[in-house]
């Protein structure tokens, strides 16, 4: 009886520790989580139009980094209010191995400007981050926040 009552003691005690380890997450995961946290930051300083707080989000080896941080000014004098939304729940993250990690999304962007005049548009975009700072390092496809003078049609009034 001593040995049962043992061996169920010992079972239940190797159980209950089992349950109450904390695994750590995998590093992919933690990475993903450092992913989105800086696409929300860019997004709260895009629609805040915060130039400086925007672009402390964009890498130094960013191509025409100077050019982006000028057209994005203009974005912010040209429109009083911004709204832009990423699409999380159809995201996809890539994580290459010692590499870039590449994040693909829907987003959807309104512009507003003076006069009612409101610009709206949206799409498919993969952002390159940089591992480690996970700063901005490319966008592949349209910039999602540069609105197109060309788009006339998302243009209402």
């Amino acid at each position: 009886m001593t040995r049962i009552l043992s061996l169920l003691t010992l079972s239940a005690f190797l159980f209950i520790v089992s349950c109450g380890a904390e695994k750590q997450p995998a590093p992919a995961a933690i990475e993903s989580k450092n992913v989105l946290s800086e696409l929300r930051d860019m997004r709260r300083a895009y629609e805040r139009k915060d130039r400086a707080d925007f672009m402390k989000e964009v890498a130094d080896s960013y191509k025409d980094r100077p050019a982006f941080s000028s057209s994005v000014e203009g974005v912010f004098n040209k429109f009083e209010t911004v709204k832009f939304n990423v699409q999380y729940a159809k995201m996809v993250i890539m994580i290459e191995e010692k590499g870039a990690i590449r994040a693909t999304f829907n987003w959807d962007g309104e512009w507003q400007a003076k006069g009612d005049l409101v610009q709206k548009d949206g799409g498919r975009v993969t952002m390159v981050f940089e591992p480690g700072s996970f700063k901005l390092m490319s966008i592949e496809g349209k910039n999602p926040f540069i609105p197109q003078a060309g788009e006339l049609p998302g243009m209402t009034k």
